[in-house]
């Protein structure tokens, strides 16, 4: 036993310590590494489908948000709102509807205003308006 001892022990002298430091630090490495993946604990929860067959008709939109500008003209819609994702949502929900303008509180009405249109109107700079249009 001591004769084979002597012979690792020859053979580590002869091999710099640079490499031994790098061989010990990757071997430390990976015995950390798989002493971990018992324990990982992924940071989102994996997403599952839902089952059940679903309608294929149903139309998905695209909308911007356009801060900072307001497309006037071609209302066919007024309404109050608390917020100018709830105008959006409602230019989304509305098949009718290809832009949108939402009119911060304060402007026309103590609330927002959600002004829904069509045709799209041109986009104008301004800053009491966020709006926003299909694609």
């Amino acid at each position: 036993m001591k004769a084979k001892l002597l012979v690792i022990w020859t053979r580590l002298r002869s091999v710099s310590p640079k490499k031994v430091l790098v061989f010990l630090g990757a071997a430390l490495l990976l015995a950390l590494g798989f002493s971990f993946l018992g324990n990982f604990t992924p940071l989102v929860e994996p997403v599952t489908a839902q089952s059940g067959p679903f309608p294929t008709n149903i139309q998905r939109y695209a909308v911007t948000a356009e801060i900072g500008r307001d497309r006037a003209g071609s209302d066919f819609s007024r309404f109050l709102v608390s917020s100018a994702s709830s105008c959006q949502e409602a230019c989304v929900n509305n098949s009718g509807c290809a832009a949108y303008t939402y009119v911060r509180p304060g402007v026309q009405d103590i609330q927002g205003v959600c002004y829904l249109k069509s045709p799209a109107p041109v986009s104008t700079s301004n800053s009491c308006c966020i709006s926003g249009v299909k694609i």
